[in-house]
């Protein structure tokens, strides 16, 4: 009969043991539980010597591991994820890894342009905003190309310089005598002289201005274009 009761006695011990989780938490505290729920955040439980009591939650942030009464272990500790960043510029092209180029069109010095590190003339960079086909683009464009031409007036200065020397000799030798002797001017040559030079010395002053224009005409046409390509 002794051997029964103990028998019986040891059984029930092993069963409570058995039937009993443990919580082992990250300061190594262990709690003898009975598990309610687990969720994706928090661990549920009573503990285990006052069932009938109140649920507890614990995070399953602070919680290491949890031997259950099947003897299952879960491991609820993970290691912190450790942070990388990557710095990439702008113009990275993500998917083949090469730096995209650009299509912007660098102005340096007077007149000359550069594109993807190729060197251009005017006459290259014309053909590249007109491709455009926009409007306000190939309108600046064309005003460009008519100060161009007319910058050509500057060269108009040495015949008309020429002219007026001539006209100068010419009004010198058909000159009237004076009384005292003394040569005069002819009126109408000496006219002509002082009109050819005045056109003569206004030729580059006005050339000069048509180029100013000619340079801003195609640097604003070449800003809209790199804002809007």
């Amino acid at each position: 009969m002794k051997k029964l009761t103990l028998i019986l006695l040891l059984s029930c011990l092993s069963l409570v043991n058995f039937a009993q989780d443990t919580i082992t938490k990250n300061n190594s505290e262990k709690i003898i539980a009975k598990i309610i729920e687990i969720s994706s955040t928090e661990v549920k439980f009573k503990k285990f010597d006052f069932l009938d009591g109140p649920t507890y939650i614990e995070k399953k942030s602070d919680i290491n591991f949890i031997v259950y009464s099947n003897g299952m272990k879960e491991v609820f500790k993970q290691e912190p994820t450790q942070k990388i960043e990557i710095k990439v510029a702008d113009n990275t092209d993500y998917y083949g890894g090469k730096p995209a180029e650009s299509n912007k069109i660098e102005m340096w010095g007077s007149g000359r342009y550069q594109q993807k590190n190729v060197r251009l003339g005017e006459r290259d960079v014309q053909n590249i905003l007109m491709e455009t086909k926009d409007k306000k683009i190939i309108a600046l464009v064309s005003s460009a190309k008519d100060a161009k031409a007319m910058q050509y007036i500057g060269f108009a200065a040495i015949p008309l310089g020429i002219g007026a020397y001539g006209l100068l000799i010419a009004s010198m030798i058909y000159g009237n005598t004076g009384a005292s002797g003394s040569l005069g001017l002819n009126p109408a040559y000496a006219t002509g002289s002082a009109v050819c030079l005045f056109a003569a010395v206004a030729c580059p002053i006005v050339s000069g201005s048509f180029k100013r224009k000619r340079t801003n005409y195609n640097r604003a046409a070449v800003k809209l274009y790199n804002e809007k390509y």
